[in-house]
């Protein structure tokens, strides 16, 4: 028993279901779960990334968001990214490479 894996991580929902039921009920009253939900998942998601910060890039029409430790990494998976999206949508990819624009 003592040496059956251990999830390194909560599931998501299990996680929200904790944290919402552990919150007063004037609170639970005031804010619907769906709103508790989203402002939840952006909290969840931001501290799983404790060692990664969030990138946004425009690439043509698209906006893309990747968590990377670096500015470089964040170029080079937005990349990936870019001509992932393409691809599945049979977008030609630019000869020159995509112009990633950084937003801030």
């Amino acid at each position: 028993m003592l040496d059956r894996s251990q999830p390194s991580t909560v599931p998501f929902e299990t996680a929200l279901r904790v944290w919402w039921w552990s919150q007063p009920q004037p609170f639970r009253e005031s804010v619907s779960l769906s709103a508790a939900r989203v402002c939840f998942r952006a909290g969840y998601t931001a501290g799983k990334q404790t060692t990664e910060r969030r990138f946004v890039f425009r690439a043509g029409r698209m906006r893309i968001t990747v968590w990377a430790t670096g500015i470089m990494e964040a170029r080079k998976k937005a990349e990936a990214e870019a001509d992932f999206r393409a691809a599945k949508k049979n977008w030609p990819i630019p000869k020159a490479g995509w112009q990633l624009q950084e937003e801030k």
